[in-house]
């Protein structure tokens, strides 16, 4: 699904849920008994894929069943939950430990087979990850996975007008985007039930199966700490040892959130400029000026790729692409450690000042990061037959839109002063997004259509206008964790989780997105193995370099 914009990407930001409802019982589920065997074919990624330690001989995979709803019965189907074990390679385990990558929309059955986690710590748990409701193998019991169409999800990217230039381009978008959301959730009627708080729900129900009496213990990135901090304060009770790696924010989406998300962006890009421009002996301001004219390039239908509608009518398979591909492929990046996405950026601006003009690498960028196989894209003409893609970007929006309220009702006086905040700390990643005209375009439902659509249908219960705050009953202290310098969820964000939390910060003093995820670097990893393994956590003002 294209992405509009500063205003969309600001509206994605993953938050966690609250409800009143009564809740139904769940002894049944919590009773059930799961059966661990050999994880299939299906589940198990490439060997390449696969980390050092990972032995597929030894990993088990298990289902287990939760309701649709938990506020009411539901005539929605149940929902099958795929997890993955790594048991403990030593005879004196400690516990289990549950994993959660992000996204929302992101698969944990993956990440617990790429990931290199400490020795210590495969010694002393059971890790299992496990996929939220929605995502990747956690589907209804029986019949279709919710996911909207590969064909009209795609054509939205080229149909539309990324960065239109006048009231006729922007009425087009209305349609095009009404008509893509409204058939995705008659086709999906049980959307809206993939909300956080019923995640949480969820993962009370696996602890108990799987593990008794024992308190959670887990381990959340990114979207994986919206989920912590909903467990915390939904099972204050339950709450073990807990890691909140990279935490996204619980607070309404204000001016002010935007702009310190924008700022934090504008920063990001201004490091790749700095970055191509020392690479290639150019200053800040040159780099800047060529990105731009690049950005009108794809404006102006020149410039090449491989994934669109129309081709170019070359001989090598090359089609038109556009000025939307390459910004959110530059976007991208963000989720890149910082060498990687500077290798990245500079070869896609060579690539684009060549004299094809060729937008490849960003378009394969960003199509990855919505969650298609770019590679299944390609080929001499377009064929949405072939296409493969996963669900993660419309479960991302699907949650985060029923989490919380995302329609966007501003008056048109507000979006403006919000849009000249914005402008004023992310001027050049604000041009860079705006067509040469200046035309300001407002969908007629402005923000995310999934909340207008909840409100729309009586069936749905209304996203909750305000949040719940986090708050830490349990006596205990957790172990939060985030980048100073990073950009996804913003180092103000780990603070007031660490506040809200009322627990110590350990600050990683780079850029990167869940420094802890990775492993990949030995100060986190003593932390968290010792968090792990004795229960304790640094003093207020830890740090590690990166």
């Amino acid at each position: 699904m294209r992405r509009f914009l500063i205003a969309a990407l600001l509206l994605t930001a993953p938050l966690a849920a609250c409800s009143n409802a009564k809740a139904i019982d769940v002894s049944k589920y919590e009773e059930q008994v799961v059966k661990w065997d050999p994880c299939t074919s299906e589940i198990l990624l490439p060997a390449e894929q696969l980390a050092q330690t990972f032995d597929k001989k030894t990993a088990t995979c298990a289902r287990l069943t939760v309701p649709a709803q938990y506020d009411a019965e539901s005539k929605f189907m149940d929902f099958s939950i795929a997890m993955l074990k790594l048991p403990a390679t030593s005879n004196t385990k400690l516990g289990t430990l549950f994993i959660n990558p992000g996204g929302p929309g992101q698969s944990g059955i993956k990440v617990a087979q790429w990931m290199n986690f400490p020795e210590q710590l495969r010694a002393k748990y059971d890790i299992i990850g496990f996929d939220p409701r929605g995502v990747n193998q956690s589907n209804p019991v029986s019949g279709p996975i919710i996911k909207c169409s590969n064909k009209t999800d795609f054509e939205t990217y080229w149909l539309s007008e990324g960065t239109p230039a006048n009231d006729d381009e922007a009425r087009k978008n209305d349609v095009i985007l009404l008509d893509f959301f409204t058939k995705c959730a008659e086709t999906n009627p049980a959307w809206w039930t993939l909300k956080t708080e019923n995640v949480a729900r969820d993962l009370d129900i696996m602890r108990k199966v799987i593990t008794g009496d024992e308190k959670l213990n887990f381990l959340g990135s990114s979207y994986g700490t919206t989920i912590a901090s909903s467990y915390i304060r939904m099972f204050p009770e339950n709450s073990g040892l807990i890691t909140l790696d990279s935490p996204t924010s619980n607070e309404n989406q204000s001016d002010k959130d935007a702009v310190i998300e924008a700022k934090a962006l504008e920063a990001k890009i201004i490091g790749y400029v700095d970055g191509y421009a020392k690479a290639r002996g150019k200053t800040r301001e040159q780099v800047k000026a060529m990105l731009l004219k690049i950005r009108q390039w794809g404006d102006d239908n020149e410039l090449a790729g491989f994934a669109g509608m129309q081709s170019m009518g070359t001989n090598d398979e090359s089609r038109y692409s556009d000025e939307t591909l390459f910004t959110h492929g530059i976007f991208a990046l963000t989720y890149y450690d910082d060498e990687t996405a500077q290798q990245y950026f500079n070869q896609g601006i060579d690539d684009l000042l060549g004299p094809g003009r060729w937008n490849g690498l960003f378009e394969y960028l960003g199509f990855q990061l919505d969650g298609y196989d770019p590679e299944s894209l390609r080929g001499p003409k377009y064929a949405p037959a072939k296409i493969v893609r996963d669900n993660s970007y419309e479960i991302m929006m699907m949650v985060n839109s029923m989490d919380r309220d995302l329609r966007d009702l501003r008056n048109s006086d507000e979006r403006e002063k919000l849009a000249d905040k914005i402008e004023a700390v992310a001027p050049f990643w604000t041009a860079l997004n705006s067509d040469a005209t200046k035309f300001t375009w407002t969908p007629t439902r402005s923000g995310s259509e999934w909340s207008w659509l909840a409100f729309d249908d009586e069936s749905i219960p209304d996203p909750p206008a305000n949040m719940e705050p986090r708050t830490n009953e349990t006596g205990r202290e957790f172990l939060v964790i985030g980048s100073r310098k990073e950009s996804t969820t913003p180092y103000e964000f780990s603070v007031q989780t660490a506040k809200d939390l009322k627990s110590p910060l350990v600050t990683f003093e780079g850029s990167e997105h869940a420094p802890l995820a990775g492993f990949t670097h030995e100060c986190l990893n003593k932390i968290f193995v010792t968090y792990m393994l004795k229960g304790t956590v640094p003093a207020a003002g830890a740090t590690c370099n990166p």
